[in-house]
């Protein structure tokens, strides 16, 4: 990746104008598109969860995966599943959290909770999770997913 600094004296003061520029649209341009949107906000200290006859507040370090089932999304904490309705990138999004990464199309995990990944099948991998969860990660998030992990 290369980074490049253009004045530009036709701007206001405090205002900045950022392009990304590269050969197709990726899920490394979307996880930078998406950290650049998030520079100038905080992390929410907790996330309401709307359950089927509840709403739960959920602190984000307490989130180990979330997974989605059908039409439900099902999140796994420290001591609970709750079974949720509602998108995954919604909830990734309101998490605003660098911490969680998508490893496939239908799961998000929080990397303070990845134990290990083994070589799975079909050039994928198996991340190990607290809890003693495990869910598959997709050979087309493994490149963001080691990116994220310094690899």
């Amino acid at each position: 990746m290369e980074i490049h600094f253009q004045k530009n004296e036709q701007l206001k003061n405090d205002e900045i104008d950022v392009t990304v520029t590269a050969k197709e649209r990726s899920p490394k341009v979307d996880a930078l598109l998406a950290h650049l949107k998030s520079y100038e906000s905080l992390p929410p200290t907790v996330i309401p969860i709307k359950s089927e006859d509840h709403v739960v507040l959920l602190k984000p370090q307490d989130i180990i995966l979330i997974d989605v089932t059908g039409n439900d999304l099902l999140i796994y904490a420290k001591q609970t599943v709750i079974k949720s309705k509602g998108r995954l990138y919604a909830l990734v999004a309101k998490l605003n959290n660098p911490n969680f990464v998508q490893i496939s199309k239908h799961a998000v995990i929080n990397l303070d909770h990845l134990l290990s990944l083994e070589d799975s099948f079909a050039g994928g991998m198996t991340a190990f999770l607290t809890g003693d969860l495990k869910t598959s990660v997709s050979r087309k998030y493994l490149g963001l997913l080691e990116q994220r992990l310094g690899l």
